[in-house]
């Protein structure tokens, strides 16, 4: 994932969620009045000068059932509630694309008809601009826990892309992911399988010197597990 702006502390961010959480509001005219709402983290890199930065942004996922199968529906909610510096994140085409696909992962796995979803997302961050399909993992583990009423566990950040069959596959800048976790106070990065020694990296060094622990999670089911702490 791709973001044009710095990052938030953790201070910060947790005073917009606040916020966010209490002006969130989407139409009813083809949903039903029953939602299910929850906010997840994740993980993006921004570019300052040649330096890339990594750092953790929210998005709150809310849930909806189609009164008639015409989705899955996506809406973005981009922009539209201010909280102070920070506004709803406008999304690329790629992340938007992800958001889809996470979707179709997610209620697959639910076994529901993707046809009677509305899920509406929103970034809160002061970051302007994100894309790229990393944060789609967390989405769908997000709209899975919504579903079921599951509660996050603390401390716990994924990152990671989602195909429809709810495979996690492979995302790039993942040591400057760990090291913005870490600095954000998280205890437990999750990444894709296959991705913790590459021929680009070796992550054991990093996650012993900044005293957080790395896991590899090949699928979205494994995902789920790690962030809520209930088994699929």
């Amino acid at each position: 994932m791709r973001v044009k702006a710095a990052f938030m502390s953790v201070p910060s961010i947790v005073g917009l969620l606040c916020a966010a959480l209490a002006l969130w509001s989407i139409p009813l005219s083809e949903a039903s009045h029953l939602r299910s709402l929850i906010t997840i983290p994740t993980l993006g890199v921004a570019q300052d000068g040649d330096e890339w930065i990594g750092g953790p942004s929210y998005v709150v996922i809310q849930v909806d059932h189609l009164n008639r199968p015409t989705g899955p529906e996506i809406q973005f909610n981009e922009g539209s509630i201010a909280f102070g510096m920070a506004t709803g994140r406008a999304v690329g085409p790629d992340w938007k694309d992800a958001a889809r696909t996470a979707a179709l992962a997610a209620s697959k796995a639910l076994g529901e008809d993707p046809r009677e979803w509305q899920v509406t997302l929103k970034e809160v961050s002061l970051a302007y601009y994100v894309d790229g399909p990393s944060a789609s993992a967390a989405l769908a583990v997000g709209m899975v826990a919504t579903k079921r009423g599951a509660s996050l566990l603390p401390g716990v950040v994924l990152t990671g892309a989602i195909n429809a069959t709810g495979q996690i596959s492979a995302v790039g800048r993942i040591p400057e992911k760990v090291q913005g976790a870490a600095k954000a106070g998280f205890s437990t990065v999750l990444i894709p399988a296959g991705q913790l020694r590459t021929r680009d990296w070796d992550l054991r060094p990093l996650s012993e010197s900044l005293h957080v622990t790395i896991v590899e999670v090949p699928t979205l089911e494994a995902a789920y597990e790690k962030m809520t702490g209930r088994s699929f």
